[in-house]
């Protein structure tokens, strides 16, 4: 990779975790020279990165009006809500009674990477804290790793991702803050013991709180 594309993928990268940890707001403009200023670099690189995350759901394009960081809405969020369950459903299944001991020993790092961590910023915990998001979405993807379905795997990362803004908002969202240490190990607990049903709807009910929070606590 040449200096060129390494700087616009690191752009790349910088915008969209900024988008999916609410640092840019739903609905905020997104002007090339905020952004070029914002992250020390020409407008080329920013405006490739707009485009990618435009199609990506993540940016929105509007004629004469430029680019805007995605709206983020309680119809959107409800079927996102159902089509991840759905999808899940399938590669956790799959994942359960596919996978291998390398698997479980995969499963078992990153629940210990994700509980080695607080899920809210230093003395912040209506604050997301970036390296809980990494190691969050790392412990999903490795539940559904085993499934042996590359195509699944990336349908369910596409729904996983857009999910990301909603459990940004649902952390920053004043309320009862939850074990999800426990919740986390709950899932991880089931499926190494291949127990396929309960894996499933502890992973439903993991997905409707984040819901239920947002649904009463932010207004759409």
């Amino acid at each position: 990779m040449n200096v060129e594309n390494t700087l616009n993928a690191t752009v790349f990268t910088q915008l969209r975790e900024d988008i999916l940890a609410g640092k840019l707001k739903p609905g905020e403009r997104l002007r090339t020279e905020t952004l070029r200023q914002r992250y020390d670099v020409g407008g080329s690189p920013v405006r490739e990165a707009l485009m990618r995350l435009e199609a990506e759901g993540f940016v929105l394009l509007e004629q004469n009006k430029g680019f805007s960081v995605a709206g983020v809405s309680l119809a959107h969020l409800e079927d996102l809500t159902a089509s991840r369950i759905e999808i899940e459903a399938i590669a956790l299944r799959w994942s359960v009674e596919r996978g291998k001991v390398d698997w479980e020993v995969q499963l078992i790092g990153a629940m210990h990477r994700l509980a080695s961590v607080s899920k809210g910023a230093a003395g912040k915990p209506y604050e997301r804290n970036t390296d809980w998001m990494h190691y969050h979405r790392d412990f999903h993807r490795a539940l559904v790793a085993g499934c042996g379905s590359q195509t699944l795997i990336e349908i369910r990362q596409r729904l996983f991702d857009q999910a990301e803004r909603y459990v940004a908002l649902s952390i920053s969202a004043k309320g009862e803050i939850r074990d999800d240490v426990a919740e986390h190990q709950g899932i991880m607990g089931a499926a190494i013991d291949r127990d396929v049903e309960l894996t499933l709807r502890l992973n439903r009910e993991h997905i409707e709180r984040t819901t239920e929070k947002l649904k009463h606590q932010y207004s759409f």
